[in-house]
């Protein structure tokens, strides 16, 4: 049984002539499931490409599972379990779609790993590429080469959009990895005031303890 709570609005992807691109990240909580709504043009076999990647370095990506579910609510795609990254690639696709990211084991029939009580961050991107125009009439030689190279560049094109998704994840670890140097970096200038400052307050009380030590001294 697949249980599925919706943190947020849905997200809707609509691809109507042109490729419909989009790259997201999102905090998934502790035993809880994200799911995004991708709508592909209605009677029209489009292809719906994607990735993700869990981008918090520091933790486990075992609860991590990602699942692409039909217009039927059947998955017809599974990331692998306790992967970090995945892609992937649904041709003939038509109808509403969703993608859902889920953080630890919610039911019996999840395949990721137990919850751990950490929260985690995963960046996807979801493209609906609509079908190539064919060519028209009977297909000669020079046709079929034209289709093959056609999709040639629709693979390799898939391929360095995949790779600039990655770019921008790496980017994402970047900042978060800038915030957490600047917030330690903070904290360490915090604790050496205030260091010096209770290391002048003890500077100054054993100067006035020992004054006036000698002050009685010399009464006597």
């Amino acid at each position: 049984m697949r249980s599925i709570t919706i943190l947020t609005p849905l997200l809707v992807l609509l691809a109507l002539t042109t490729t419909a691109n989009a790259a997201f990240s999102t905090v998934v909580e502790n035993g809880e499931e994200e799911c995004f709504t991708i709508r592909a043009p209605a009677n029209v076999q489009s292809t719906i490409n994607g990735n993700f990647d869990v981008l918090d370095d520091e933790l486990s990506p075992d609860p991590i599972g990602v699942v692409l579910y039909d217009p039927s609510e059947k998955p017809v795609w599974r990331s692998v379990p306790k992967s970090s990254e995945g892609t992937f690639s649904v041709p003939r696709a038509s109808g509403k779609y969703e993608l859902c990211i889920q953080n630890g084991k919610a039911g019996s029939d999840d395949y990721v790993a137990n919850k751990d009580g950490s929260d985690r961050e995963v960046g996807f991107a979801v493209r609906v590429i609509p079908p190539q125009r064919g060519v028209e009439g009977e297909a000669g030689p020079d046709d079929r080469l034209t289709s093959n190279l056609i999709d040639m560049s629709d693979r390799l094109m898939e391929g360095l959009r995949t790779m600039s998704d990655h770019q921008e994840y790496m980017r994402e670890r970047e900042n978060k990895h800038m915030v957490l140097a600047d917030l330690t970096f903070n904290r360490i200038v915090q604790w050496t005031v205030l260091e010096a400052v209770v290391l002048i307050l003890i500077s100054f009380g054993q100067v006035l303890y020992l004054k006036k030590f000698f002050e009685q001294r010399r009464y006597l």
